[in-house]
């Protein structure tokens, strides 16, 4: 048996606060060839999860701790839908080929995800921009308040 303990947790924690991109993964798995991909990802508001989807797999987040809003995209990347994980709407399932992205709501969020495995890199979303860009800074910036139906623009 393998617990996760409360000082595995502080160190993911920490380092998600430390980090550039504004989240930590702990891995579960053994490997990229494991036939369940399981890790826990800790996750501050403004981090930046680029929309993409998995082509292969679904996927499940369950929480731990914190609020995360999970946002489901269409291929166009207009906004369909937002579902908010909390204590009382801890999990959510992500079908295959969904666009989606996520968006801490609350310092100190953490969930698991579960996948089939092996590992498969994400699909991302042609219409949203790569990490560490200013265009990416401003699309966090507008999912944070984004109603469905709508879509994002680049400025510029």
């Amino acid at each position: 048996m393998n617990p996760v303990t409360a000082a595995q947790i502080a160190i993911l924690l920490a380092d998600a606060k430390a980090s550039p991109r504004r989240r930590a993964h702990l891995l579960l798995h053994a490997g990229h060839d494991d036939q369940v991909q399981r890790l826990l990802i800790a996750l501050e508001p403004g981090s930046y999860v680029r929309p993409h989807q998995h082509s292969q797999q679904w996927e499940m987040l369950v929480l731990n701790r914190g609020r995360l809003d999970m946002l489901a995209f269409d291929e166009d990347g207009i906004l369909l839908a937002r579902h908010r994980l909390d204590p009382s709407n801890p999990v959510i399932q992500i079908p295959v080929g969904t666009w989606h992205a996520g968006l801490a709501q609350e310092s100190g969020t953490v969930v698991m995800e579960v996948k089939p495995g092996p590992y498969r890199p994400n699909e991302f979303a042609d219409w949203a921009p790569e990490e560490n860009t200013p265009a990416a800074a401003q699309l966090v910036h507008w999912l944070e308040a984004a109603p469905a139906g709508s879509r994002w623009a680049p400025a510029g």
